[in-house]
Formats: C-alpha cells, sequence, structure tokens
C-alpha cells in the first residue's frame, strides 16, 4: 500500500488526534507577533528551570505544617483530634491511647523546623528529607496560599461584597485556577505557559535558539499550568521520550512519508495536496515531536554507561539511591521516577542547547475522605523522599541555584476531621525548594487556627475550617516567574490578576 493511499483512508484521519504526542498545534503567525512583542532586556544566555509538583486531590496542608509554640499547638491538637493530630513527639504517638476501645492508627507525630527566624512550626514526622532541606536554608514554607480574585476578609466573604472564585472546593474548577491563575474568566492557558512563551520572545528577539526539544516539558502527561500559545508542551515518560509504536525500517519510511516536511522524508505529493490548514497542523504537530523524541532519546544515551556523559548520570543514580543494576530503578516511587527523569534531562542542557526550561510533574492520592492517618504519611514521605532526592541530584550537577521546584495542589482540606479524614477547603501551605530560595523561613501569614474564627469562611455550630487564603497564588507564581526571568510589565501581562494584590514579590527567591 502507497503513503497516497494510506494517507486517503478515513481511519487514518480519525485516528490523527491519537497519534498526536502532547504537543499543540503551532500558530505558524507567531514570528510575526513576537518581534513586535519582545519583553524587556532579561538574561537568557544563562540556564534556569522551574519545576511544578502537583498533589493531585488536596493535599491536607495542616498535617503537612503545623505550629510548634504550645498554645498554637495545644489548638491544633484539641482542635483536629486524637484520631488525625501530629503527636507531640514518638514516645507520646507510641503510647497514643485508645480510641472507642481500638487501636487509635493515628501513631505519626510532628517534628520540629529550625531555620533562620521561624522555630515555631514543625512538620510530619514522614518529611524528614523537607526538614533537612528547610533546616540547611534549601527550601520555604508558604502558608495559606490560595486562588482570589481580590483581597478579601472573613466578613467580605460572608456578606459576598468581595468577588470569590468560582465554584470554591471543587477540585476541577480549583486544579484550573491554580494552573492558569485566572480566576474569575475561562483562560486558554496556563500561567507556566504563558511565562515560558514570554522567555522564548525573549530568546528570538536576542537570537538566541531555544533549543532541540520543547522548552515545556510534562513527566505526567496533558496538564492545564504549561499551556501556552508558542511553546508546545512534549510530553515525556519516566523511560524516556515517547514515541510511535515499531517506528523504524519500512514503517518508518511510510510513516516519514506522510508526517514530515518534503526536506526530511515526507513526501512532496502528499505536503501539496495538503491544502487544508488542519491537515498541515497535523504534519506539523508529529514532524515536531518526532524531531523532540530524536533529540531527547540522542542527549539521554550520552548519561549511560560507555558514552561522554556517562559519570554525570552516575552521579545523579547516586543521589536518587539507584546502585549500578537496572533493576533498582524499579524501586523508586512514580514520583521520583518523574524526578528522575527531570535530571537527565537538565543534565543534558548544553547539548539540547536549552536556556530556560519548565517541567511538570504529579503525585496523586491526596483526596483524603476517609483512613487519612496512614495515607497521608505515605504521601508526605514520597513527597519528600523524592524531592531530597532531586534536590541532591541538582547539586550532582553543580547547578542547584538554577532548578527551583514548588508545590501546588487543588486547594487545602478542612481544618476539623470528618471523623475519618477530612474535606475540600481553599488555602493551603506550599513549599519552595532550590539553591536560589531564600530557605529556613515560613513567608506570609498562618491562618489562625479557630473555627468560625477570623480566617474561617464556615460559620456556627457547623464550622469545619475552610480557611481564607492570606497569599494569592498570583503573587506565588509571579514570585517564581520573576525569578525565572519576567519583567515587571511581562507580569502583568501573564498575570492579568496580580495588580489587585500588593505582593509583587513575596521574597523568597533570592
Amino acid at each position: 500500500m502507497t503513503s497516497r493511499e494510506i494517507l486517503s483512508r478515513r481511519s487514518f484521519l480519525r485516528n490523527a488526534a491519537g497519534l498526536g504526542l502532547g504537543i499543540s498545534a503551532t500558530n505558524a503567525l507567531f514570528d510575526l507577533r513576537l518581534l513586535n512583542n519582545a519583553v524587556a532586556a532579561t538574561n537568557v544566555t544563562d540556564y534556569k528551570a522551574l519545576v511544578c509538583l502537583f498533589m493531585n486531590g488536596g493535599n491536607d496542608a495542616s498535617n503537612m505544617l503545623i505550629p510548634w509554640d504550645q498554645e498554637r499547638y495545644d489548638n491544633y491538637r484539641n482542635i483536629r483530634g486524637q484520631r488525625l493530630a501530629l503527636w507531640r513527639d514518638a514516645a507520646e504517638a507510641t503510647a497514643r491511647p485508645l480510641l472507642n476501645g481500638a487501636t487509635n492508627p493515628n501513631s505519626y507525630y510532628g517534628v520540629p523546623l529550625t531555620g533562620v527566624a521561624d522555630t515555631g512550626y514543625a512538620v510530619h514526622n514522614a518529611m524528614s528529607g523537607v526538614q533537612s532541606l528547610y533546616n540547611q536554608k534549601k527550601l520555604a514554607f508558604l502558608p495559606g496560599v490560595g486562588t482570589l480574585v481580590e483581597p478579601m476578609t472573613r466578613a467580605q466573604y460572608r456578606a459576598g461584597t468581595r468577588r470569590k472564585p468560582p465554584q470554591l472546593f471543587s477540585h476541577n474548577d480549583q486544579v484550573t485556577e491554580w494552573m492558569t491563575s485566572v480566576p474569575d474568566q475561562i483562560s486558554r492557558t496556563g500561567w507556566g505557559g504563558r511565562t515560558i512563551d514570554k522567555m522564548k520572545e525573549e530568546l528570538i528577539h536576542q537570537g538566541i535558539p531555544s533549543g532541540s526539544i520543547s522548552m515545556s516539558v510534562s513527566m505526567a502527561g496533558s496538564n492545564t499550568w504549561e499551556v501556552g500559545d508558542i511553546v508546545n508542551q512534549f510530553q515525556v515518560s519516566t523511560g524516556g521520550a515517547v514515541t510511535f509504536t515499531n517506528y523504524s525500517g519500512a514503517r518508518k519510511t511510510l510513516m516519514d512519508k506522510i508526517l514530515r516536511d518534503p526536506g526530511l522524508g515526507g513526501d512532496p505529493l502528499l505536503d501539496a495536496e495538503r491544502t487544508n490548514l488542519t491537515l498541515r497542523d497535523f504534519r506539523n504537530i508529529n514532524e515536531r515531536a518526532l524531531l523532540n523524541g530524536a533529540s531527547l532519546s540522542t542527549a539521554l544515551t550520552r548519561l549511560t554507561t560507555g558514552n561522554p556523559d556517562a559519570a554525570i548520570g552516575t552521579a545523579i543514580n547516586s543521589a536518587f539511591g539507584i546502585p549500578a543494576t537496572v533493576a533498582a530503578y524499579s524501586n523508586l516511587s512514580g514520583l521520583e521516577q518523574q524526578l528522575h527523569t527531570i535530571a537527565r534531562i537538565i543534565a543534558e542542557r548544553s547539548y539540547l542547547g536549552m536556556r530556560r526550561q519548565i517541567f511538570f510533574c504529579s503525585i496523586g492520592g491526596f483526596d483524603t475522605h476517609g483512613d487519612q492517618p496512614l495515607a497521608h504519611n505515605n504521601l508526605m514521605a514520597s513527597v519528600s523522599r523524592a524531592m531530597a532526592k532531586f534536590y541532591a541530584a541538582t547539586e550532582a550537577l553543580t547547578i542547584p541555584q538554577k532548578v527551583t521546584t514548588f508545590s501546588i495542589s487543588d486547594f487545602g482540606r478542612t481544618f476539623k476531621s470528618n471523623g475519618l479524614g477530612t474535606d475540600h477547603a481553599w488555602s493551603s501551605h506550599h513549599m519552595v525548594m532550590g539553591g536560589a530560595v531564600s530557605g529556613g523561613k515560613v513567608y506570609g501569614t498562618f491562618p489562625i487556627q479557630q473555627l468560625g474564627g477570623p480566617d474561617d469562611t464556615d460559620s456556627g455550630t457547623g464550622a469545619t475550617g475552610r480557611f481564607l487564603p492570606s497569599t494569592s497564588t498570583d503573587e506565588y507564581a509571579a514570585t517564581l516567574s520573576r525569578w525565572f526571568g519576567l519583567g515587571e510589565s511581562e507580569l502583568d501581562v501573564v498575570f492579568p490578576n496580580l495588580h489587585r494584590f500588593a505582593n509583587r514579590n513575596l521574597g523568597f527567591m533570592g
């Protein structure tokens, strides 16, 4: 069967979307727009990476970062109760009382932080890696972060005199609002995508190549955060570049004729017949995916035994605790595998010609309505262990100051237990990690943990502790994007909601 016959088959066109590897259609006119829209002069001759760690489901951050001074801790413990609150120390956790005559499943406790100035906080005992990074001033906490249309007090929320984000406490809506940083209208792009678009504009303005793979890489499938107008998401698996099955030999030759430009092996007659823009976009999408995949595969091979950067590959493996056996890789958690692959891609930044990159990774399971103590313990352990290993890998690459990792999640969870776990709420606490982070500090305002209190949107006997954000997602994200290279005017374009808030820079990036 000829390539012309294959192309004519309706089944091929019906399945066209399935062949796209997560790369959205390219805007053919973007170069002209960029020349007229170049950002303020920014140093893009160096390298920087932003890594978004998404805790899918709504992390109960009230058991990730807790108050540790006696008065606030006692209040925390009294409201959360014996089933949910972290104990004061290991001995108290071991001697926990029975609950209704049965074994108390909560055997977890807090471990104190000893950073620059804030000694009044502790983290879950499963987070020894995060605790160590904080104490070394490589990690900071931001309490009370959440989606906001504009600043709001509890009284204004209750009276309805200020606009609030639509569909509060809804997973899908709040994830979208977190990732777009546009809470009061529909946005077709994410703030990560808009940020990397601006950096691509600056690279073009300065005549600097943007690299041989996409500047936007996802380890966890399609996501809203990385959607942009210019830079396309490149989806990568923990095994490396995602490509077509059995893409070799005669099959490769035939697919190249269908999917590629005539100058790169495509059929010129087929290309001449593509008068439909959708068909041309389809060709461009898949061609870009093939080129990304080939470039990345070649780059990652350089890190393997017998190749130019094998020693670097070994150093990354060592940071992740992988001995010199392939089988040991399977012992890593899913999140560790994602971050391990990100570290390997970053390691080949010079070979790939990359100046700026954004990465997305994810861990699920945080919708803890029931049986929370064990589940949350395991999740906190997984996140903490993965973050510590990834930071060690950036140190092995001698670029910890060039890579910043930050957490996001759907929302926080109710401060009051539902009896077995917690329910959907609003603001949450988050972490930022990297050599450029002014760590060992808690930035922002920690909520007053009082049911029906000044930070609780609930009232009366049914109050559950759905705390108002004290820091907007816009302020949080803008601080990260400024470090990444955006100027003040570009921040207002990327974050159209930012002007409503007082803090354009939260100060946690050095």
